[in-house]
């Protein structure tokens, strides 16, 4: 079956990248499986990272590289189907609220008969305050189908995930007082939806293999790491731990889940599951599962990893 490999490129967002497929004919479960989980994981830092930049105000500018030249975004208020149309909806919306907040819980991917076409499923809760003093906490189910390596004027290369349906189905509308509840979505101007999209963005890069991509989003600093009683204080030592992990892996697969987000002075406590399956060279195949524990600071202007501790099940 046709699946897809790696291609890294940015989505002009800072430390954000994303790992898009390229096709490659495969038939091997395991590769097969690797392949899987990077697309999973890129998606699912795709939607996180879409949903924080409305946290954070993008202009429509930082939204249309993801949009291709015709899409139909349906809503209950409207159904828009070109960037002409969505353009100013997302201004009013924009100019009239004060703040926002996306609060997700999880994200589910789904591939769908045409090989390049996903699905991602995002029950959520939207919270709003307006500028005339009004509300919004709207418990929400949406779904992207999510077009992969399609080229459009403003991505020539295909590289970004392009939107072609969004559809929005609002479960419960209420107009309580919320400020207190966006605020407690961020530290600053990084939202939860932020680090929730680098959980995801970790593991893309930990699928590809690719150490320089976790080394990018890894503090400058002193590290606080403990893998599996190896103690790590350094990027320069992270890396070589990291690299030796690689060329150990014949294939490997990481799926991170319930991720839960606390604020510390230091920055961002991230709790969450990590299921990994893979090939070891010497050793065989191997599933386990394991709890993560990060911290996550602003170093920069970016979310940068201090400390890493895991406790496998």
């Amino acid at each position: 079956m046709t699946r897809l490999t790696k291609l890294v490129a940015t989505v002009g967002i800072a430390a954000s990248i994303f790992i898009i497929p390229v096709y490659a004919e495969t038939n091997d479960a395991g590769p097969q499986a690797q392949n899987d989980s990077l697309i999973e994981n890129t998606l699912k830092a795709f939607a996180y990272d879409w949903y924080a930049r409305f946290d954070n105000g993008a202009t429509i500018e930082r939204l249309s590289p993801n949009l291709p030249d015709t899409f139909e975004f349906t809503y209950p208020q409207a159904t828009v189907t070109s960037l002409k149309a969505f353009a100013p909806l997302h201004k009013a919306v924009q100019d009239g609220s004060i703040a926002s907040a996306h609060d997700i819980e999880e994200i589910f991917v789904h591939p769908t008969a045409d090989e390049t076409l996903y699905e991602i499923v995002t029950p959520h809760t939207f919270w709003i305050a307006r500028k005339d003093g009004t509300f919004g906490d709207i418990d929400i189910v949406s779904r992207m189908r999510v077009r992969l390596n399609q080229v459009t004027d403003r991505d020539p290369g295909g590289h970004l995930p392009k939107i072609e349906n969004y559809t929005v189905l609002f479960e419960s509308v209420s107009d309580k007082n919320v400020s207190q509840k966006i605020e407690n979505n961020r530290i600053g101007t990084i939202s939860d939806n932020d680090v929730k999209s680098f959980v995801h963005q970790w593991f893309t890069a930990a699928d590809a293999r690719d150490a320089d991509a976790m080394i990018a989003r890894t503090s400058n600093g002193p590290l606080n790491v403990n893998l599996l009683e190896v103690e790590i204080s350094s990027a320069d030592e992270l890396r070589t731990y990291l690299e030796s992990n690689s060329a150990a892996q014949i294939w490997a697969t990481h799926k991170p889940h319930n991720i839960s987000v606390t604020h510390t002075e230091d920055g961002f406590a991230v709790r969450f599951i990590v299921h990994f399956e893979g090939s070891i060279k010497g050793v065989g195949e191997m599933k386990l599962t394991n709890v993560t524990n990060w911290l996550l600071i602003e170093e920069d202007g970016e979310l940068r990893l201090r400390d890493y501790a895991l406790t496998m099940l």
